[in-house]
């Protein structure tokens, strides 16, 4: 039997959820393991906020570093829930990493800004930081590439990495509401918060996994300035209603992969077709697709966020770390990883989905169409869908392939137009 000591730094909904779960399986993980996990100190903001399990049980230190010498004891893994992007949580990770304490943590903001740095902390001090639960929470994506795919080539990583922007739009479609009743609502059920939502809804939160998923995929190094970011703040409820009627749903998708030996790595609405398994991935869930040169498309899906699934990562962590022989936290040495450039998406190729909302006149369908007819921009669908402001008219365009730049320099001379009302949506479609 081998004893493994842990210290645990945040006691929110994951942390919480962490020291409940080895609560309850620690006879099942002796069984299946031979393992014994000892919690042997905590930290927290708040030691007398009510929580799920009897605090009196375990080592209480109120400073987190002080769980790196536990009266006189190094534990034997470090877990980072703190959560900020610098500050504590990066000088907590840090020096455990150099005192040589094994680390795993589900701050994917930290390691996708200061990855590098951290990451050969720890191969130089030969310890493990390891992060299963900061990429779609319970779903085992980093092991899957890391161990299971790393002989693969991977061609491209795409999927829904954001369990509240998915929620989001899933209920603006299902229950007809703007974006601004859902987000109060996501806040109220706890998908969100005021701080987070920014990260959320902006894609922030959803690149920063990104970063961590393409420097596994291709061996690069950790650059959140390889990512194009877009928010879904910006959708609306006639957004959602015309894509569903031209058989699309909104999704925010994230998507990496490799062209001309630069990195292209995307966050942002897309319209994805209905008969594709990630359009109906509904509510918190995540999505994710691996398309490799021997697997066309592998699908995971399940919880993305969350106290039980995401400590259920955790724990997987623990446990390979106490199995590692080894110390490559990414898969690769990090002398290995690749800088690489960004690639330039204004010549990326993309169908599209524009929504023109345009005083009622003679007129007005000719002249825009007659700006794409001077691009080249070959249209696919046209809509005019009356309602019930008889002012104006929404009118809903769907182009072929075009390179986006050209696309881009059009809607913005139609933006111009004096017959033009409020802002042109301009989002891709999922191939």
């Amino acid at each position: 039997m081998e004893n493994i000591n842990i210290c645990i730094a945040g006691l929110g909904n994951v942390g919480s959820a962490l020291v409940q779960l080895i609560e309850k399986n620690a006879e099942f993980v002796k069984y299946k393991s031979d393992l014994k996990i000892n919690i042997i100190g905590l930290s927290a903001k708040n030691k007398s906020k009510k929580r799920d399990f009897d605090i009196s049980n375990y080592f209480w230190v109120d400073k987190p570093i002080r769980l790196l010498n536990i009266q006189g004891k190094k534990p034997n893994i470090l877990v980072e829930l703190i959560g900020y992007e610098k500050d504590i949580s990066y000088e907590l990770v840090k020096s455990a990493l150099n005192q040589n304490i094994n680390v795993v943590t589900g701050n994917k903001a930290m390691l996708a800004k200061y990855g590098n740095e951290l990451f050969s902390i720890a191969e130089e001090n030969k310890v493990l930081l390891l992060f299963e639960a900061a990429v779609a929470g319970g779903i085992p994506i980093i092991k899957t590439i890391k161990n299971n795919l790393f002989l693969n080539k991977i061609n491209k990583i795409s999927g829904i990495l954001n369990g509240t922007t998915n929620y989001i739009l899933t209920t603006m479609e299902l229950e007809d509401k703007s974006f601004e009743d859902v987000l109060v609502d996501a806040k109220q059920k706890g998908f969100t918060s005021d701080h987070e939502a920014k990260l959320d809804i902006g894609g922030y939160d959803a690149a920063h996994k990104l970063t961590l998923l393409t420097s596994l995929a291709y061996g690069s190094e950790v650059d959140f300035e390889l990512n194009e970011v877009e928010g879904i703040d910006k959708i609306t409820i006639e957004d959602i209603k015309f894509a569903k009627q031209l058989g699309y749903k909104i999704k925010l998708i994230s998507e990496t992969s490799i062209i001309e030996n630069t990195i292209y790595a995307s966050t942002k609405p897309k319209l994805v077709s209905k008969e594709n398994p990630i359009a109906n991935t509904n509510g918190p869930l995540n999505a994710i697709n691996v398309e490799t040169d021997e697997l066309k498309s592998l699908y995971l899906e399940g919880e993305g966020a969350g106290g039980f699934p995401t400590a259920s990562s955790i724990l997987s962590d623990i446990y390979e770390i106490s199995n590692s022989t080894g110390y490559k936290s990414l898969g690769f040495t990090n002398s290995k990883l690749v800088k690489f450039k960004k690639f330039n998406s204004s010549n990326l190729e993309s169908k599209y989905y524009l929504r023109i909302r345009a005083k009622e006149q003679p007129g007005v369908l000719s002249m825009i169409t007659s700006y794409f007819n001077e691009a080249n921009i070959s249209i696919e669908k046209i809509l005019q869908i009356p309602d019930n402001d008889s002012d104006s008219i929404p009118i809903v365009i769907t182009t072929h392939k075009i390179i986006s730049s050209e696309l881009l320099s059009s809607v913005k001379k139609i933006s111009d137009l004096d017959f033009i009302l409020g802002y042109i949506s301009l989002i891709p479609i999922e191939n």
